[in-house]
């Protein structure tokens, strides 16, 4: 049976069993380099950047609308072309990596060859994520070289083609620098985790782990979806990619219990976009913040930990009202009695997980601890007949897992590109000011203008390209009001996940509303957005009290974390119209005056927000009880 991933050709016959031996072969290339060892740094990207772009032009086709059984002949010859500069690489490196650039002039071969890197790159991307970076390329390519004829701010002058090719494609600033570095040791190493745990039935763990946790709660069956997304989307790293994995079971059983389709397809939709938030793997993302920043990834991972926590409370506590306000109950004694069966045939697989903390704690890179993440994975697995994994399903997992890199590989590179160009014209620095100047330098319009970038340039987008875009132009303007690096990056990255319940292009959103059946997909990123509206804020709160980034002495941490909660509790209770009974007008109004200034950061609006929260969490208790509304 062929494996198929979603966008890509359902390939059959010879032209299947030679994708699949191509992906195999990429897997176990990049296997065998962590284990004994990597080549020279340009020899070893631009060998992975051959292989994914080859890789794309085999999976995809040259319209995504396509729907094709085969590969045609221009794309194998595209995908063979692909491997032209990795070969000019390793045959010619004494030369390229001895010269020095932008001095000595480049060869007709090294023009050729490098343009046709980055033409191919750039076509890959597209037909993998569509038009979006691509266009974003061709304008910053454009403006590099025909800058004199730009207005304002943007015109500068022009930068030869020649010099364009020689720090893009003859060094490592360019198409292979570090992001195309990550793409190839860390966020391979992790998608590739994720992929095996979850043919290994990883999935199935989680969700026991999220019955036995939340099942025999109230509104039981969406709590369990908000516990297992947070936990499977970490090591996933795509919020649609989780939404289809745990949604397709979350939200039936959801709407079986007794919560709407469209409210159930909205809480999975937020729930699975916060995996890339939660430590230790954050989908993969640690490692580029960790990359922009020069923070260590461990201290990334520290620092999310809160953020995270707050993201998924602030779900948690919308299904929590939810359940209470339409009388919703815990999930039947049979299924929590199959979970707590069930949970001793897959609780071995959460050793992996644990292998990889314990290795990161013992100072391992992230790259090695993931590769003894999968070993660890593969050898589990067998112990159980549940678990256990055949050759071919061993080598189903590699193929999986290497196909899902695609989209995720060729947005680095493309990214990777962009970043180059930007720092060839300095239009980064410009933009900066002139981002600056427009806001006053005023910080919290500053960081209203860089959330709706994140956002907007995030529609579409895979959550890692989204956040290197944006974190170009807009961090730099953040860490100069006087923000931390650290959390001037996670500001960005929360809101490049968050773009994916965002409408009008809420990708999560719209694939959970497809498993939900409501065919107004719009209406449900709009639900998702009015119930994700703490989610929305959480990024302001941590700016504003840098405590709950671990960035203080710990009592003003435990201080920071308590008072969000219960801020988070009342905004959540105030979208909801239900805190211990349901609110009228002025208690809803009372209950998000009291979230803000409990979200403000500071000791006095603390005591004020905590006396009106127990007040009118008395009232509520004290009044007479209506019977439940009905769903």
């Amino acid at each position: 049976m062929a494996v198929e991933v979603s966008g890509q050709r359902a390939l059959t016959g010879v032209h299947n069993h030679i994708l699949r031996a191509v992906a195999l072969v990429v897997i176990f290339y990049h296997l065998y380099t962590v284990q004994f060892g990597q080549p020279q740094v340009l020899m070893f990207r631009s060998l992975h950047v051959a292989m994914y772009t080859a890789l794309a032009f085999l999976a995809y086709g040259t319209w995504k609308s396509a729907t094709q059984t085969r590969i045609p002949w221009y794309d194998y010859g595209l995908a063979i072309l692909a491997f032209a500069p990795a070969v000019l690489m390793i045959i010619d490196y004494e030369r390229i990596s001895t010269r020095y650039p932008y001095v000595e002039p480049l060869t007709t071969v090294d023009w050729v060859v490098g343009l046709i890197a980055m033409l191919l790159a750039a076509e890959a991307c597209r037909r993998a994520l569509g038009l979006t970076l691509t266009l974003m390329l061709a304008f910053f390519v454009g403006h590099a070289m025909l800058g004199p004829y730009f207005p304002g701010v943007l015109n500068q002058p022009a930068i030869g083609l020649e010099r364009l090719i020689d720090h893009t494609f003859m060094t490592t600033a360019g198409l292979y620098g570090s992001l195309t570095g990550l793409s190839a040791t860390y966020v391979l190493m992790f998608v590739l985790f994720g992929a095996i745990l979850d043919c290994a039935q990883g999935g199935k763990f989680f969700m026991n782990v999220s019955a036995l946790l939340a099942g025999r709660l109230k509104g039981g069956s969406g709590k369990v979806a908000v516990f297992a997304s947070g936990m499977f989307g970490s090591i996933s790293g795509s919020a649609v990619a989780n939404v289809y994995a745990t949604g397709s079971f979350t939200i039936p059983l959801m709407i079986r219990t007794g919560f709407k389709p469209r409210f159930a397809a909205a809480i999975e939709a937020i729930a699975s976009s916060s995996g890339q938030l939660v430590p230790p793997i954050m989908g993969s993302a640690a490692f580029l913040i960790a990359d922009f920043t020069g923070v260590p990834y461990i201290d990334v991972v520290k620092a999310a930990v809160i953020p995270a926590f707050l993201y998924l409370f602030a779900v948690y506590m919308m299904v929590h009202f939810e359940a209470a306000k339409y009388a919703i109950p815990a999930m039947g004694d049979g299924i929590i009695a199959e979970a707590k069966r069930d949970f001793v045939k897959y609780v071995h697989l959460g050793i992996p997980l644990v292998v990889i903390v314990y290795l990161l704690i013992e100072g391992r890179s992230p790259y090695n601890a993931a590769y003894w993440g999968i070993v660890s994975t593969i050898v589990l697995a067998q112990i159980f007949p549940a678990t256990r994994m055949t050759l071919k399903g061993v080598l189903d997992a590699f193929e999986t897992g290497g196909r899902i890199i695609i989209p995720i590989a060729m947005s680095l590179f493309v990214a990777a590109m962009i970043i180059s160009t930007i720092e060839l014209t300095g239009l980064g620095l410009r933009f900066t000011a002139l981002l600056l100047s427009v806001t006053n330098g005023e910080l919290y319009i500053t960081l209203a203008l860089v959330m709706l970038s994140c956002i907007v340039l995030g529609m579409g987008l895979p959550t890692a390209a989204a956040y290197i875009i944006v974190a170009i132009f807009a961090a730099p303007a953040l860490i100069k009001l006087g923000i931390s690096p650290l959390s001037a990056h996670l500001f960005v990255f929360y809101y490049a996940i968050v773009s994916a319940i965002t409408p009008p292009i809420a990708v999560a959103a719209y694939a959970a509303g497809s498993i939900a059946g409501d065919k107004n997909l719009q209406a449900v990123g709009f639900t998702a957005m009015r119930l994700g509206v703490a989610v929305y804020l959480v990024p302001f709160i941590f700016i504003a009290t840098p405590a709950l980034l671990l960035e203080g002495t710990w009592p003003q941490v435990v201080q920071a974390s308590i008072t969000a909660t219960i801020g988070i509790i009342a905004l959540a209770a105030a979208a909801q119209g239900y805190i211990a009974a349901p609110a009228n007008a002025l208690i809803r109004v009372l209950l998000a005056a009291c979230a803000v200034l409990l979200l403000m950061g500071g000791n006095f609006t603390d005591l004020i927000g905590l006396a009106l929260f127990i007040a009118i969490f008395a009232y509520q208790r004290l009044r007479p009880k209506a019977e439940p509304a009905t769903a």
